[in-house]
């Protein structure tokens, strides 16, 4: 399939945007996700910060894209239509854009636990078949069964072996990450808000978090038997084999490094091969 980038007009500045805030004015904070992704065909406050939930939940801001693709919308008319809702985004990083994944729509959850090993005797079928219900069942269109969340979790929380369902989902429109194996979900964490009948997808769930937004960690440098580290505070949050920001103590400077274990991140051509594993295992 291939990418479709919609890209999505400035309407206000974002120096107009800052201006309108005053601090008497301020709302709930709110963190911008991740990983922003649209499960329709337009973009919501929830798709794009965490922890939104009730009518705001539902502000639309933007068109969304098709699976696969990307609509990114202008940071400053985001902020504004935030704090119009009662949100408050500092944008403390003055990110300009904001790239968000299109997602897969939501399908309708049977209402059936996840079952490990299914061995079940057929009952026995009656060889006449009319020619009528033949033609049906020759344009009805395949479906293939899915894995899907049966109710909403919140990012950072844990996905359990209950909170997942088999869903029925036309095979063409079949999401080309989801996940197959309940196994694969059971103790990870979701890497944003997931609602109730959105199918299960790699990209949706990460492994705990072993680096903490303002911890101090270890950044280590190998190459060529030459080992060099310096210590630094963490930006953001991250799993293994996730990408994490890092300032340097001494100089300031935002180092992008890769999670590797608690406290520690790798920078150079480690940290490339550690990226490299983790988006394999997400194919």
């Amino acid at each position: 399939m291939h990418s479709q980038t919609v890209i999505i007009p400035c309407i206000l500045g974002l120096a107009l945007s800052l201006a309108l805030f005053r601090p008497a004015d301020a709302g709930v904070e709110v963190r911008l996700a991740a990983h922003p992704t649209s499960r329709g065909a337009q973009i919501t406050l929830s798709d794009l910060f965490e922890g939104v939930e009730g009518p705001a939940a539902d502000i639309v801001v933007g068109t969304g894209a098709r699976v696969g693709g990307a609509a990114v919308l202008d940071a400053g008319e985001v902020q504004l239509a935030a704090h119009r809702a009662g949100f408050d985004w500092d944008n403390a990083r003055g990110v300009r854009r904001i790239v968000v994944e299109g997602g897969a729509p939501d399908v309708q959850v049977k209402d059936v636990q996840v079952q490990r090993v299914v061995t079940r005797s057929q009952p026995a079928r009656s060889a006449t078949v009319t020619r009528a219900s033949a033609v049906r069942a020759a344009q009805a269109p395949k479906t293939v069964q899915l894995l899907a969340y049966n109710r909403n979790i919140a990012a950072g929380e844990p996905v359990s072996d209950t909170d997942v369902n088999w869903a029925d989902v036309i095979a063409s429109e079949s999401p080309y990450d989801s996940v197959m194996d309940p196994d694969m979900l059971v103790g990870k964490v979701a890497r944003r808000p997931l609602r109730a009948g959105a199918p299960a997808l790699k990209r949706d769930i990460v492994g705990a978090k072993i680096i903490h937004r303002d911890e101090i960690v270890s950044v280590v440098f190998r190459d060529e038997g030459m080992r060099l580290s310096l210590h630094g505070r963490a930006m953001t949050d991250a799993a293994a084999g996730e990408p994490v920001q890092v300032m340097n103590l001494a100089s300031k400077k935002i180092l992008e490094a890769v999670a590797v274990g608690p406290g520690e991140a790798l920078v150079g051509p480690d940290a490339d091969l550690a990226l490299k594993s983790r988006y394999a295992s997400l194919r």
